[in-house]
């Protein structure tokens, strides 16, 4: 069921849900409506940071190599955490192009250190706090770390709200932090005041204090952590209003933990929320926002045995993806222009979408935020040209169910769909309880004069000691195709094509599944691209796989594809190639 017509879809949208196991809701009449020619602004992905993230080996790399990463905020020292001042892991962190946000507050590794325990002006005494904050800067200096911006407290609103320790003691340090990190170099960004959560009250209080001291910072910064997706827009400019109207130069805002309530609950990764926050964080950037960074709720911060994940993004081993990683993968390339967006119910089912014009592509979110099944229907509006061919668009749709580790998201939908008046409307699949749904939009293909390559074919290069090999098989293109047995997570195969000419094509495949086969990622001249792909299946069947849209000069170009892990449910780790297709889209 290749090519749908658009009045047929609701009928395939059922046979679809009914194979893939799922049972259609009733419907609810949810409609997405997407308006390419509504342009609100370019797609900067300002929701890609991680709470502590990455430290020198974890997580998998493939993990970060699929999502976008543009800051990092951790510890300087710290005895469990990810310490950016520990040089493996600041260099694996920067090689990400990531922005370094560091506390001052965590001053040492050693527990038993009597500065484990000080809060700033205890006793009234605040050189002591001076020094630190010196010494940890000093550290940065000699070892050549470079710091995006300086955090002067975390959540202080909850350390000092007693009698004995009020927030204006917070207040207090603050400025002396503040005025000894300017003095080093007053070029450098200061950023407060990491409340646990959005008070207004609070952020009015140190904004007004800031004002009074000379020491308002260069980011403004809070915490959203809720089971469901606050008001962030609604946030954001009530506070931007209140700095304007009380002669404050409206900083950026950085949300620096978002999403969840507490240790090892479910709600830090429920997939379809997380589509919430990331919308909302998307509509947040005219208010200032230029940062949301993802919470790590996985591992309890005192513990000796804390894995980075990739916030909550990744297994408590930081090997596979959970349901949530997928969001990120996909938002990785949402690269381009924001599209104007809107839900008929954004509290039950929201959504947001990219189109790059260049890329010839558009990839949109949706997240389902309850415990029901829900449809919807996908109203594409002022269609750019460089969607569509022959008056029509190709509309695939993947399922990422909200679960522990997901290997094997389900397509659900991959179809051509006539555009009338530069309209078409989808009926989607039903959409399960927190799952989300990944959408990409692009021009037919069908017709287009693709380069094929005959796997077996072609140059190829493997891991050594691994068994790589060619057999004949009645299913295969051509009457044959590729293997590597690899046994193990790192082994890869490389093969080399020959693009006949430079310009940018969707890239695709035919692979085989099987119960012995491995998850793998594909890297283009080094480079990933494209999800990571699970081969497994319960019977043997060849299919084909899109990997996206890339721009290649012509000449000779590297696919290698790496294992990097496997179903739970396989034996094995071999993959199975049939052949490449190249299909040009300029």
């Amino acid at each position: 069921m290749r090519i749908l017509k658009v009045l047929t879809v609701a009928t395939a949208a059922t046979v679809l849900s009914t194979l893939i196991g799922v049972t259609p809701a009733q419907a609810d009449s949810i409609t997405v409506t997407v308006d390419y020619g509504a342009d609100v602004g370019p797609s900067n992905q300002v929701a890609s940071g991680y709470l502590h993230g990455i430290d020198a080996n974890s997580p998998a790399q493939y993990l970060i190599d699929g999502a976008t990463v543009r800051a990092i905020r951790g510890a300087d020292h710290h005895p469990n955490l990810p310490s950016l001042f520990d040089r493996p892991t600041y260099d694996r962190v920067t090689a990400t192009g990531a922005r370094l946000q560091v506390g001052v507050y965590y001053y040492v590794a050693d527990p038993n250190h009597p500065d484990r325990n000080y809060r700033p002006g205890d006793g009234g005494d605040q050189d002591r706090w001076r020094n630190i904050v010196n010494s940890v800067y000093d550290e940065a200096q000699t070892n050549n770390y470079d710091v995006d911006s300086w955090i002067t407290w975390n959540e202080p609103d909850l350390q000092w709200n007693t009698t004995a320790r009020p927030f204006t003691s917070y207040l207090a340090a603050h400025n002396v932090a503040y005025d000894t990190l300017k003095a080093r170099d007053s070029a450098l960004k200061v950023q407060a005041p990491e409340l646990s959560s959005y008070s207004f009250a609070r952020l009015t209080q140190f904004l007004t204090y800031c004002k009074q001291n000379n020491c308002l910072p260069e980011v403004l910064s809070w915490h959203e952590l809720t089971a469901g997706a606050p008001d962030i827009p609604g946030h954001t400019a009530q506070i931007k209003q209140w700095m304007i109207d009380n002669g404050i130069t409206p900083m950026p805002i950085a949300i620096t933990e978002y999403q969840g309530t507490g240790y090892g609950k479910a709600d830090a990764w429920d997939a379809g929320v997380n589509v919430r926050y990331l919308a909302q964080f998307e509509r947040s950037v005219p208010n200032g926002l230029t940062d949301g960074l993802y919470s790590a709720w996985e591992w309890v911060g005192d513990n000796p045995a804390f894995v980075a994940t990739l916030g909550n993004a990744a297994t408590p081993n930081a090997a596979l993806p959970r349901g949530v990683w997928w969001n990120y993968n996909t938002y990785k390339d949402m690269t381009g222009r924001l599209a104007r967006t809107t839900s008929s119910a954004a509290t039950t089912v929201d959504a947001f979408t990219a189109v790059d014009t260049t890329q010839r592509r558009s990839t949109g979110l949706i997240g389902n935020q309850t415990t029901a099944t829900h449809t919807v229907t996908l109203d594409l509006r002022n269609i750019p040209a460089a969607l569509q061919r022959d008056g029509k668009i190709r509309l695939r749709a993947t399922r990422f169910d909200d679960v522990a580790e997901l290997t094997n998201p389900v397509k659900v939908l991959e179809g051509d769909f006539a555009v009338s008046g530069n309209t078409a409307q989808v009926s989607l699949p039903a959409l399960p309880a927190s799952a989300s749904l990944r959408f990409d939009v692009s021009p037919v293909v069908a017709g287009s004069p693709k380069t094929v390559y005959e796997a077996e074919s072609l140059p190829v290069t493997s891991t050594s000691g691994v068994v790589r090999r060619n057999f004949a098989e009645d299913g295969a293109s051509g009457g044959q195709a590729s293997a590597l047995e690899s046994t193990a997570v790192g082994q890869s195969v490389t093969y080399t094509v020959n693009v006949p000419a430079t310009g940018r094509y969707e890239l695709s495949a035919y692979l085989k599944r099987l119960a012995n086969r491995g998850f793998f990622q594909l890297y283009v001249d080094g480079k990933a691209f494209g999800a990571p792909q699970d081969e497994y299946g319960t019977a043997a069947e060849y299919y084909r796989t899109t990997f996206g849209h890339l721009q290649l000069s012509a000449g000779q170009h590297t696919l290698q594809f790496k294992v990097v892990g496997k179903n739970a449910a396989a034996g094995n780790h071999w993959m199975t190639f049939d052949r490449f297709e190249l299909f040009p889209l300029t």
